[in-house]
């Protein structure tokens, strides 16, 4: 059946079987601009933190131990792997099981956000349809929940020190703070990006998770950046955005300063990635109910 077009400041149509036309008001956001989603979206902290909130409770609803399941999970695996790096890569415990504890509760921190992202409007496809809203709120939402989680896992490092490095233990882990900061901006813009393109197109939302999952073997998680030759060093660590951005929080988690060569990379991944994701959120929000 040919498709009637829509004349652009013409009376919204419905389609033929009823359901509302991309043009519909009703499938219009609550405001106008992608600047003006983007500052009120940032404005309604209740909103989207208690979405956060909810989310986690809902998630480990009638357990015991909660959020803290995710927190014993980790620290399992750390024990375990640790146990095994210590000696694959002839490293001291004092220095491998706090690198590799800060390290995996970091990539579990970014590996939520980007998995999760991909399905941002995807999840709740009727809520566009019924409710005007920031879409952006979901975007803070996201990256809030996350970052409780994230919270929660910090108990993992705070055991490993405690029990191989007491002596790391400084001052200097409150620069967390401005990497964490870094950190949830990339993650707003990695989700509205992703959730975007794997709303328009499905068959993203698999293959981010392939790569996901390849990208925690070829960063320097598991192993310790000193095991790499100079030339496969370049590839998979300096070139690597991934690694500048656990490396951001990671080397304060061990008591340490990050490299000013890291804070560049990763001011630039936050310059590029929302250089790249404003205008496309721009033009294409209007169509995330339509689409949806």
């Amino acid at each position: 059946m040919p498709v009637k077009p829509v004349i652009i400041g013409s009376a919204p149509e419905p389609a033929s079987d009823g359901t509302p036309g991309v043009n519909d008001p009703r499938l219009q956001p609550l405001v106008t601009t992608a600047r003006e989603d983007l500052l009120r979206g940032l404005t309604k902290w209740h909103i989207y933190g208690r979405l956060g909130w909810l989310d986690v409770k809902r998630r480990y609803r009638r357990t015991v131990l909660g959020p803290f399941w995710g927190t014993v999970s980790l620290g399992m695996s750390v024990a375990a792997l640790g146990t095994i790096g210590v000696g694959l890569w002839k490293q001291a415990p004092a220095t491998y099981i706090p690198f590799l504890a800060a390290g995996l509760i970091v990539w579990v921190f970014i590996q939520s956000m980007v998995t999760e992202s991909c399905g941002l409007f995807t999840s709740n496809p009727n809520l566009f349809r019924q409710t005007r809203l920031d879409y952006s709120i979901l975007a803070y939402a996201l990256v809030w929940r996350n970052v409780i989680t994230f919270l929660h896992s910090v108990i993992v490092y705070v055991a490993a020190i405690a029990l191989f490095a007491p002596h790391n233990f400084g001052t200097r882990v409150l620069l967390l703070l401005p990497g964490l900061a870094l950190a949830v901006i990339n993650g707003v813009w990695i989700a509205l990006l992703l959730g975007l393109a794997c709303l328009r197109y499905r068959d993203l939302q698999p293959l981010v998770a392939n790569i996901v999952q390849i990208a925690i073997f070829v960063t320097p998680i598991f192993w310790p950046p000193s095991v790499l030759q100079a030339s496969s060093r370049v590839v998979f660590v300096t070139f690597n955005p991934l690694y500048h951005i656990i490396e951001v929080m990671r080397v304060p988690l061990m008591n340490g300063v990050p490299a000013r060569s890291t804070y560049v990379a990763v001011l630039t991944i936050t310059a590029v990635g929302w250089a790249v994701t404003y205008p496309v959120f721009r033009r294409f929000r209007r169509r995330i109910a339509y689409w949806s």
